[in-house]
């Protein structure tokens, strides 16, 4: 029929009903009169520099670099000649907290150079969480160990918890986490990282998606690869939003972020 909306009716609610975009955000992100209300926070990093923090505070060691560079905007955390051990990386203020009633969305697009070299994390943790060699404590967000090419989302309360390792697709085979290069500009090419991955969570409490308890629902590369229960959860404790690197050895390399974004009910 013909009608006068040039995407025809639906009765699919979008944000002109006031209700939330979580499963389909899109970049950049904007947030409107929606029901219930949202508060949101998302970085792209076209802008960042070691000495003038804000929003960030940086985490350096030796000649470590944190910059803003690539087309689009990336973060580059790295060390062309860094100790064992070395950590580098940012973190926001603790002003997240889990909500068993409050639907939550995060995610971000990483890229490592030497994936087998390096510790990375990026989500959110407690404040005693301060190097990724290991997972937290106390956190929600995605790990990356050296000596693996997998990439764990991990929900942890006291040094409990489970994890879930990243598929490629619903029920497919385990996510193969690669190298990247920065790729030779040119013509029809942007000179970024290549091999970055998506990864994200949308908290789910209970009913909001037919479900009976409260549970992740996990995406890579914006389709959805599973569920995870949200049996333990750092429920008693503020978090912050953290991008860190721990290097395995003297090897140089990098973490890349293309961006984080996060969205919460109110």
């Amino acid at each position: 029929m013909t009608t006068h909306f040039s995407s025809g009716v639906t009765n699919v609610k979008g944000k002109g009903q006031g209700t939330s975009l979580f499963s389909g955000i899109k970049q950049p992100l904007i947030t409107g009169a929606t029901s219930p209300a949202e508060w949101a926070f998302q970085d792209d990093f076209v802008l960042f520099s070691e000495t003038t923090l804000s929003p960030w505070t940086v985490t350096k060691t030796g000649s470590a670099y944190l910059n803003a560079q690539y087309p689009q905007g990336w973060l580059r955390i790295g060390d062309a000649v860094p100790a064992d051990g070395e950590v580098n990386g940012i973190q926001s203020e603790a002003v997240y907290q889990y909500n068993a009633n409050k639907a939550w969305y995060f995610e971000t697009s990483i890229a490592v150079t030497d994936v087998t070299e390096y510790n990375t994390f990026v989500g959110f943790g407690a404040n005693a969480y301060t190097d990724p060699v290991a997972v937290p404590d106390d956190g929600i967000g995605f790990s990356h160990l050296q000596d693996t090419t997998t990439i764990q989302f991990v929900s942890r309360k006291n040094g409990a918890g489970t994890s879930f390792d990243m598929v490629d697709t619903s029920g497919g085979s385990t996510y193969t986490f690669s190298d990247s290069t920065v790729a030779t500009q040119d013509a029809t090419t942007y000179g970024m990282p290549d091999n970055n991955v998506r990864l994200g969570f949308l908290f789910q409490p209970v009913s909001s998606h037919g479900n009976t308890a409260v549970q992740f629902q996990l995406f890579l590369d914006g389709k959805s690869v599973g569920t995870q229960a949200a049996t333990t959860v750092p429920d008693d404790l503020l978090m912050e939003l953290k991008i860190m690197t721990e290097s395995k050895g003297t090897s140089a390399n990098d973490l890349y972020t293309d961006y984080v974004q996060t969205i919460q009910q109110r």
